[in-house]
């Protein structure tokens, strides 16, 4: 790291926006995360209050995406990203306030008194939930959601 460049690392996404419009292109993540080890993670940075973020289009164009655009962001797992061996998880279906959907399973992160996925729905206060899919994972921005319904 320079004086004058902070050290980045990128992560490759794809980012669904509200009017369908799609964008494909790399995030800047930290190389350390703040709250745990590794590197910063792209929920990491969708979940800080800033309202806007900057991805590297393909061709390496510098996009600035508001947060409150974005329907989802997806990525594929890396080995720095938790898998949910062991945990608590519901396999759920989300659709979209435009009548999308995704399928995946969340991690339930929730106090042993309050175990459904009602719960942790509500007790949940980031702003995109971590959707694991086959394809890796799937970013969703609650304010764009309609409806969860678990699947068994």
């Amino acid at each position: 790291m320079s004086e004058y460049r902070i050290e980045k690392v990128r992560r490759r996404v794809s980012i669904m926006l509200e009017g369908g419009q799609q964008i494909r292109g790399d995030l800047f993540l930290q190389p350390t995360a703040r709250y745990r080890p590794g590197p910063q993670d792209p929920a990491d940075l969708l979940d800080e209050p800033e309202p806007f973020f900057p991805v590297a289009a393909d061709g390496d164009e510098l996009v600035l995406v508001a947060k409150n655009q974005v329907r989802w962001v997806e990525f594929a797992l890396d080995h720095a990203d938790t898998d949910l061996g062991g945990v608590a998880a519901a396999n759920v279906k989300v659709t979209f306030t435009d009548g999308s959907s995704a399928n995946g399973a969340l991690r339930l992160e929730t106090r042993v008194d309050r175990p459904r996925l009602l719960d942790f729905l509500n007790a949940d206060h980031q702003q995109f939930l971590r959707l694991h899919t086959p394809q890796g994972i799937c970013l969703v921005n609650r304010s764009k959601i309609a409806q969860v319904r678990q699947r068994r």
